[in-house]
């Protein structure tokens, strides 16, 4: 379920407008929210307590007691409290070939990901450079997978030699592993062995750029 997805599920049986009135929101903006567009924070906490769902599943779509089918839960978790334990990502509009590239017009946010405080503090990461991308393509399976979701560090572009980073190279973005040969040129390494590495040579390097370092991929078990 998308966000707006949620949401539709957690204002039932209410209808739009009575809904709005209920948490002091327009009606429009409670409209938008239900088109795709990303809501306040505040605003998602309204929701969540005037319809009585777990604040973390409206946001992520995980419910805190995993082995509860129903996204519905007694226990509620309030603003502060989620501010206090987790760390809200952009994700956006982007895809992250795997494959051959995709070239990639806009960058919007699509969505948000929440993840623990005390994770990212562990992994000395600043929330501030982290973003979220989508992989598409098939060339660093069986690492990533069509679809993941890529947790990239932004302030991380020194090349550390066999860790997986988005580039772009050209007009086109990649997420591979890297090598620096003694000649000053970079390789590009796909996991997936039937695909060709690439090498960018020394007087091509102006078209590499190093946006950032893969830190965490998120994988659909089925």
């Amino acid at each position: 379920m998308s966000l707006a997805e949620r949401v539709e599920y957690a204002i039932k049986p209410d209808s739009i407008r009575a809904f709005a009135l209920k948490i002091d929101v327009s009606e429009g903006t409670l409209r938008r929210i239900l088109k795709g567009e990303d809501p306040k924070l505040s605003v998602i906490e309204r929701i969540a307590t005037q319809a009585n769902v777990d604040l973390m599943w409206l946001v992520t779509g995980v419910p805190v007691d995993c082995k509860t089918p129903s996204p519905v839960i007694q226990q509620h978790i309030s603003l502060d409290e989620f501010n206090e334990d987790f760390v809200i990502v952009p994700g956006y509009h982007v895809s992250v070939s795997t494959g051959h590239g995709a070239f990639n017009q806009s960058a919007e946010v699509a969505r948000y990901l929440a993840f623990r405080k005390k994770w990212i503090e562990f992994k000395n990461l600043d929330k501030s450079q982290l973003v979220v991308v989508f992989a598409k393509g098939d060339s660093m399976e069986p690492t990533i997978h069509n679809n993941n979701t890529i947790l990239v560090d932004l302030s991380d572009k020194k090349l550390s030699e066999g860790l997986i980073y988005v580039v772009r190279l050209g007009e086109e973005l990649y997420a591979k592993r890297l090598q620096q040969n003694f000649d000053g040129s970079v390789r590009l390494i796909s996991d997936n062995k039937e695909y060709k590495e690439q090498v960018v040579m020394p007087n091509e390097l102006e078209q590499l750029e190093i946006l950032g370092k893969v830190v965490w991929i998120g994988k659909d078990l089925i």
